[in-house]
């Protein structure tokens, strides 16, 4: 696996691609990471194909300077906000005579899965399983390798809007990108932002971006709710812009700069200097700046706990994990956040060099995802050629007993892991 894996997150201000590589040992590398602001795209949904696919060719174009290869292919992530889940099972027969399940019987039971009902302007993007089942034995989490005669899953089916994904894939076509498979938001953060004791144990991801938030309950290892708010980050540029009297990208880079909340120290006792014109400068006073940024950020979790309440999985959540870059990069928003949802709170980013941001949390997802997915293939394809070896082994083994010449199974399967490595 030498070549580059592509993944792109596209946000409501800004594009996040990031390119990954699996190295000789099976670990993830982030090897470049980058971002460009976007003007296309409005709560998850492109309304400007244009200019969307501009900004994703210049975020292409950025990383291919940092990776030194041309990109012509790439993965992204669908939003999650603009999605729906539904539950449904998928039955099929074992088609194999040894009654050995393997990869084209779950295909078939995946496609089974999804024969439902949807409406006309929506279309299915994606199957998440969450438990097999072989002959009434349940919560079996890889089938493959199995035997049985039934073979049963219960999934989760998504559902977005036909025109939302269709711009999307016009947007990412239009900027020169062959798109190689689309990963579902929640699953790329839940890739490298969780842990699985988190997810089994219950736990919300509150995705926080420029004009909306998503909120991702998990339970029991599985995505089990999604709801979205209608407001975000911009929220308190556009406080700092109005307030202060500020051009909306200088009141943004002040957020970006000297945006804190609670009691913790700034070290900012002298006004800030802000360019209002050409020539035009005026003093901020950072502790008025503060309070703006308090108040709507006190808002927005207030938002968030409202919400996460009425959800019927508001019980089993035993903490909140903040991602994205419209509240996660603002000092001290941990504290503030306990104090107000009343629950333990932590900020979620990938643990890889050079993309340790809360900012690339999908983008880094969709790589591992993609990534892992190839591995999968790998395996099964490795573990299929090694059972024929086996089978030849035996039969090998069989001839040579009568001869006396007994080569014995260690040296087949050192040659066999000579070969793979």
């Amino acid at each position: 696996m030498n070549e580059y894996i592509i993944g792109i997150d596209i946000g409501s201000s800004k594009i996040c691609a990031a390119a990954g590589k699996a190295d000789r040992y099976g670990r993830i590398q982030i090897m470049g990471i980058t971002s460009a602001n976007c003007s296309g795209v409005k709560k998850g949904i492109v309304v400007d194909i244009d200019s969307t696919s501009e900004a994703i060719k210049k975020c292409i174009d950025s990383l291919e300077r940092m990776v030194d290869t041309k990109i012509k292919e790439a993965y992204v992530c669908i939003p999650g906000g603009m999605c729906e889940l539904i539950w449904n099972k998928g039955v099929v027969a074992v088609g194999s005579e040894d009654r050995e399940i393997r990869e084209n019987d779950v295909k078939r039971v995946l496609k089974a899965s999804k024969i439902i009902t949807i409406p006309s302007d929506k279309e299915i993007v994606g199957v998440i399983p969450q438990q097999y089942i072989i002959d009434g034995y349940d919560k079996i989490k890889e089938p493959i390798g199995m035997s049985g005669l039934r073979l049963e899953v219960d999934a989760q089916i998504i559902l977005a809007p036909s025109t939302v994904v269709n711009n999307l894939l016009k947007s990412i076509s239009k900027a020169g990108v062959k798109l190689l498979g689309m990963v579902f938001q929640p699953l790329a953060i839940a890739e490298v932002a969780l842990k699985e004791e988190e997810t089994q144990r219950g736990v919300a991801v509150v995705d926080v971006g420029e004009q909306s938030i998503d909120i991702y309950i998990y339970e029991g290892g599985n995505l089990a709710s999604i709801d979205t708010i209608s407001l975000g980050g911009n929220a308190i540029t556009n406080d700092i812009s109005l307030c202060l009297k500020l051009p909306f990208s200088e009141a943004e880079k002040l957020k970006i700069k000297y945006g804190s909340v609670g009691e913790e120290l700034s070290g900012c006792d002298s006004p800030i200097e802000v360019n209002v014109d050409y020539n035009d400068k005026v003093n901020v006073d950072y502790f008025m700046l503060k309070q703006i940024i308090e108040a709507r950020v006190e808002e927005l979790l207030y938002l968030i706990d409202q919400k996460m309440k009425c959800s019927s999985f508001y019980e089993k959540v035993s903490g909140i994990v903040l991602v994205g870059g419209g509240l996660a990069l603002i000092k001290g928003i941990e504290e503030l956040s306990k104090s107000i949802l009343k629950k333990p709170v932590r900020i979620g980013a990938p643990e890889y060099i050079g993309a340790a941001s809360p900012l690339y949390t999908a983008a880094v997802g969709v790589v591992k995802d993609a990534i892992d997915s190839i591995k999968d293939k790998s395996v099964m394809i490795d573990t299929r050629k090694e059972n024929e070896n086996n089978d030849r082994e035996w039969t090998l083994k069989q001839d040579q007993k009568e001869s006396g010449n007994n080569s014995g199974i260690i040296s087949k399967i050192k040659e066999f892991f000579t070969d793979f490595f």
